[in-house]
C-alpha cells in the first residue's frame, strides 16, 4: 500500500499528487479564505413538520421570535400585519418578532415551522426589523423557499436523535443557521437591512479578491492590473483593502503568497528556491527576505520544524 510523504497535511497533497490508485472523487475547500464577521447569527427555537387534514384556523397572535414558513404542498393562506397572504408550494415567509400572524390553512397543505432568534441582535438596535429593512412590506417577507436544497436539513432537524446527547444545541443552531442563510441568498437584496447588505457586498469584495490571488500566486500583479481585473478604481481597491483587510493590496497579495509558501513547504519536498519560482519571486533571496519579514523565521527554519 503506497504511504504518504512524512509531515504531507492530507487535505492538501492529493491535489496534485497523481496516482492510478488513488483518485478525488469530490473536494471542497472553503469559500472564503478572509472572513468578515456579519454580526448576525441565528439560534434555533423550535421546528413542525405540518400536515393539515382538514380546514382550520389559527386566530390573529403576535410573534415574540422569527418564524420561518416553507411550503410544501400549497396553497398556504395567512394575514400578516392584516395583509393576506398566499404562498405557493415551493415559497417561504420570514415572520419577525412583533407581527400579527393568522393562519387559515385548507385540507392537504403541508408546510414547515421554523422558530429563531438572533444570538447578537447589533443589527436589531430599538426593535427594528434587524435582517430586514424598515418599511419592509407584508409581501415583501415572502420569496422562492428552497425546499428540496434545504430539505436535508430539514430531515436532520426532526430526527429525534438530534434533539438529545452531547452538543444536541449547538447541532441545531448549525442546521439552522445553514437554511436561515440559504433562505436570505433567495431575498431580494434590496428587502434586506442596509448594515446587513453591506456586510455581504464586502465579503463579495473580499471573496473576489481572493480568487484572484488564487488564479494568479504564480505572478505579481501590479496595483493598475489588480484593480483592473477588480473592476475597480486604483485608489478604490487601495481604500476598500485597508478598510476591509487593514493592508494594502500589495500587502495582501505578499501575505497570501508566503501562507501558501508555508503550507508547500510543510506538505511537499520541493526546494526553497522552487518554491520561491512557484510562486512567482525574483530570486530565492528575495523570497527568503520577504518570508522572514512576515512569517517571523527563514524558510528554513519552517520546514524544519515539521
Amino acid at each position: 500500500m503506497a504511504e504518504t510523504k512524512k509531515g504531507r497535511d492530507h487535505i492538501d497533497f492529493p491535489m496534485g499528487w497523481k496516482q492510478s490508485s488513488y483518485r478525488v472523487v469530490a473536494t471542497a475547500r472553503r469559500a472564503s479564505a478572509e472572513k468578515i464577521s456579519l454580526g448576525i447569527r441565528p439560534f434555533f427555537l423550535g421546528f413542525n413538520q405540518v400536515a393539515v387534514d382538514a380546514p382550520i384556523k389559527h386566530p390573529v397572535h403576535r410573534h415574540s421570535s422569527y418564524e420561518i414558513i416553507l411550503v410544501e404542498q400549497g396553497p398556504y393562506h395567512c394575514r400578516l400585519n392584516h395583509d393576506p397572504i398566499e404562498l405557493q408550494s415551493g415559497y417561504g415567509l420570514i415572520i419577525k418578532p412583533g407581527d400579527l400572524h393568522e393562519v387559515e390553512l385548507v385540507g392537504g397543505q403541508r408546510h414547515y415551522v421554523l422558530q429563531f432568534d438572533l444570538e447578537d441582535k447589533s443589527l436589531a438596535p430599538s426593535g427594528s426589523t434587524g435582517i430586514f429593512r424598515r418599511d419592509i412590506s407584508s409581501a415583501e417577507q415572502a420569496c422562492v423557499g428552497p425546499i428540496e436544497e434545504v430539505k436535508p436539513i430539514l430531515d436532520m432537524i426532526a430526527n429525534p436523535l438530534m434533539g438529545s446527547g452531547r452538543f444536541c444545541s449547538e447541532n441545531q443552531d448549525c442546521l439552522m443557521e445553514y437554511i436561515f442563510w440559504v433562505l436570505l441568498s433567495h431575498m431580494p437584496e434590496d428587502r434586506l437591512a442596509p448594515a446587513l447588505l453591506k456586510v455581504s457586498n464586502d465579503q463579495q469584495f473580499i471573496d473576489q479578491l481572493s480568487a484572484i490571488e488564487q488564479e494568479n500566486y504564480t505572478q505579481s500583479l501590479s496595483l493598475g492590473h489588480l484593480a483592473e481585473l477588480m473592476g475597480v478604481s486604483k485608489s478604490t481597491l487601495a481604500k476598500r483593502c485597508v478598510q476591509l483587510l487593514g493592508e494594502s493590496p500589495g500587502q495582501y497579495m505578499v501575505r497570501r503568497k508566503i501562507n501558501r509558501a508555508i503550507v508547500i513547504l510543510k506538505t511537499t519536498r520541493k526546494s526553497i528556491k522552487e518554491v520561491s519560482y512557484e510562486l512567482g519571486f525574483q530570486n530565492p533571496y528575495h523570497f527568503s527576505r520577504v518570508f522572514k519579514r512576515i512569517a517571523g523565521a527563514p524558510p528554513s527554519e519552517v520546514r524544519a520544524s515539521t
